[in-house]
C-alpha cells in the first residue's frame, strides 16, 4: 500500500473539523441514542431537493456508525456529543449525530497514519500525484507522481483511491463552476487535482457546483487591519455572528430569518446569495450594556442546559468545553472596548447615533436600512414577521443608540463534488459504468449533496471518512478478485 500526500505533513479539512456524524455507532447504541436513519435520509432529501445519489446516501448513512467504531479502534478518538454543543444552537434538541474529536483532527490523522505504517503501508509526503495510468481497456494501472526534489515516480497499482479535497483553493475552477462572486476555500492546497485526473480517466462529472458555505468571517483584507489594532481578541467579535440580530446586505436590506444564523450552512448559503457575499450585523447599545453587566447569557442562554452534563471535543484543534463556555457566557464583557478602536480605522465596524448616520457610514442606502430596522422592530413588537416568518421572541431589537454595524463576508470551507461515483465509491462514466480500479472519496466525489451541505452536525467529515473507508475495503476486494 502506498499513500501519496501533496503536503509536507498530514493536513486538510479533516484536521480542522470537529467530528463526524453517525446513526448507530457503539456509543450511540450504548447510550440508547441511535438516530433514526429515515430522519437522516430526509435531511439529505429535503436540503437537496432530490438532487442526490440516493443509493450512495443510504450506503453512507448505514456505514457511518461502523466508521466511527473503526476510527476509535485505530487511534482517532471520537466521542458522542449532544446536538448544539459546538455552537450550532439552533440544533439543540435534535438527535445527537456528532462524534467529536477528543484529541483534535491533526492528532487523529497522525494516529491513523501510525496505524497505517504499522500495517505495512508506505507514505510519501510532498509528493503529489500528477496523472493516472491506464491500459487500452480503460482500466487503471497506476499513478505518476513527483517528489519535492523533482524525482519522478511511476507507481504500478491495480486500484487507486483519489481523495484530494476538492478545488476550494483553485480560483479558476471556482469562477468556472461556482460563478462570481465566490470565496476561496479554507484549504488552499486543494486545487482539484484528483477531480481532473478522474475526468481524464473517463469518469463523469457530478456535483461540481456544490460548495460548503458555512458560517461567516472577516475578509482577509480586513483581518490585516483588525489584528494590529485588537490582537487575538478579534475572535471575540465573531460572537456577533451567533446571535439573532438584524442583518442587512450591501443594499441596506434585511434578507433572512435571523434566528437561523446558527444553522451555519443554511445561513452561509443565504450570505453567499447576497451582493458581494456580504452582511452587516446591527447591534444596539441596550444589547451591549446587558452583556457588559451579565455576559452574553443575558441575551441567550446557549450552554446552560449542559451545566450538569458537560461535553468536550476539539474543533480547529482547539478545546470546545461546555464548562469553559458556560463560564465565558456568564462573564460580563464590555464589547465597546473592542468595537470602538475599530471604528474609523477599518471597514469592519461602524458606529452612529442614528440609523441614517449609521447607513451613511456603512455606505448603504439610508432609506432601505431605516425601513428594514422599522419592519424588523415592528415584527418584534407585534409578534409577527411578515417578511421572513421568524420566531420574533428570539429577535433582538434595534432601539437604543449608539448603534454599531459589524461587517462579515461568506466563509467557504471548500467544494463538495466533482466526480460521479456509485454506492461502492467507484468512479463511473456517463453510463454509470465503473472505471475499473478507480475509487473517488470525500470532497472529490459528487452525489451526496444537492446545491449545499446538509445542516445536521458532522455531515461532511462523516462522508469523507466513511467513503474513504469503504473505498479502501472495496478496492481491496477488487484487487483480490483479479488474482
Amino acid at each position: 500500500m502506498i499513500l501519496l500526500e501533496k503536503t509536507a505533513t498530514q493536513m486538510g479539512a479533516g484536521t480542522l473539523a470537529g467530528g463526524m456524524f453517525a446513526a448507530d455507532s457503539k456509543q450511540q447504541k450504548e447510550k440508547h441514542q441511535q438516530v433514526d436513519k429515515a430522519w437522516l435520509y430526509n435531511e439529505y432529501m429535503e436540503l437537496s431537493g432530490g438532487f442526490i445519489n440516493t443509493q450512495l446516501v443510504r450506503k453512507i448513512i448505514d456505514e457511518a456508525g461502523a466508521t466511527v467504531d473503526w476510527l476509535n479502534e485505530n487511534g482517532a478518538l471520537m466521542k458522542l456529543t449532544d446536538a448544539g454543543v459546538g455552537g450550532a444552537y439552533a440544533h439543540i434538541g435534535e438527535p445527537a449525530t456528532l462524534h467529536g474529536y477528543q484529541e483534535g483532527g491533526t492528532m487523529a490523522l497522525k494516529k491513523l497514519l501510525d496505524t497505517y505504517k504499522k500495517s505495512g503501508g508506505k507514505i510519501y509526503f510532498s509528493t503529489p500525484a500528477k496523472a493516472l495510468t491506464y491500459d487500452a481497456k480503460g482500466q487503471v494501472t497506476g499513478v505518476l507522481a513527483e517528489k519535492e526534489d523533482g524525482t519522478k515516480l511511476t507507481i504500478a497499482a491495480k486500484a487507486v483511491i483519489i481523495a484530494t479535497g476538492g478545488f476550494g483553493g483553485n480560483a479558476k475552477m471556482l469562477k468556472q463552476y461556482i460563478g462570481t462572486p465566490f470565496t476561496m476555500g479554507e484549504i488552499s492546497q486543494n486545487k482539484g487535482d484528483g477531480i481532473q485526473m478522474a475526468w481524464k480517466a473517463g469518469a463523469a462529472e457530478r456535483g461540481i457546483n456544490v460548495t460548503q458555505y458555512f458560517w461567516a468571517k472577516f475578509s482577509d483584507a480586513e483581518m490585516n487591519k483588525i489584528i494590529p489594532i485588537v490582537g487575538e481578541k478579534w475572535w471575540d467579535l465573531t460572537n456577533f455572528t451567533r446571535f439573532p440580530n438584524l442583518r442587512v446586505n450591501l443594499d441596506g436590506k434585511r434578507f433572512s430569518d435571523e434566528t437561523d444564523v446558527t444553522l451555519f450552512s443554511v445561513h452561509g448559503a443565504e450570505l453567499h446569495m447576497q451582493p458581494q457575499e456580504t452582511e452587516f450585523v446591527i447591534v444596539d447599545s441596550d444589547m451591549l450594556e446587558k452583556i457588559a453587566q451579565r455576559g452574553t447569557v443575558a441575551i441567550e442562554n446557549q450552554y446552560g442546559k449542559w451545566k450538569n452534563n458537560p461535553f468536550f471535543f476539539m474543533e480547529f484543534n482547539e478545546p470546545n468545553d461546555t464548562k469553559t463556555l458556560i463560564e465565558q457566557e456568564n462573564t460580563p464583557y464590555d464589547y465597546t472596548k473592542l468595537l470602538d478602536p475599530l471604528v474609523g480605522t477599518t471597514q469592519t465596524v461602524f458606529k452612529a447615533n442614528t440609523l441614517e448616520s449609521l447607513a451613511k457610514n456603512m455606505g448603504v442606502n439610508q432609506s432601505n436600512l431605516v425601513t428594514s430596522a422599522t419592519l424588523y422592530n415592528n415584527a418584534i413588537s407585534t409578534g409577527k414577521d411578515d417578511e421572513f416568518f421568524s420566531n420574533t421572541s428570539k429577535l433582538i431589537k434595534v432601539s437604543t443608540p449608539p448603534y454599531y454595524a459589524v461587517k462579515f463576508v461568506a466563509r467557504n470551507l471548500g467544494t463538495l463534488g466533482g466526480v460521479r461515483i456509485n454506492e461502492n465509491i467507484q468512479a463511473v462514466d456517463e453510463n454509470n459504468r465503473p472505471i475499473k480500479g478507480l475509487y473517488v472519496s470525500g470532497a472529490d466525489a459528487g452525489g451526496m449533496y444537492g446545491k449545499a451541505y446538509v445542516d445536521f452536525e458532522g455531515g461532511t467529515l462523516g462522508f469523507a471518512y466513511t467513503s474513504g473507508r469503504l473505498a479502501g475495503v472495496n478496492a481491496g476486494q477488487y484487487v483480490k478478485s483479479l488474482k
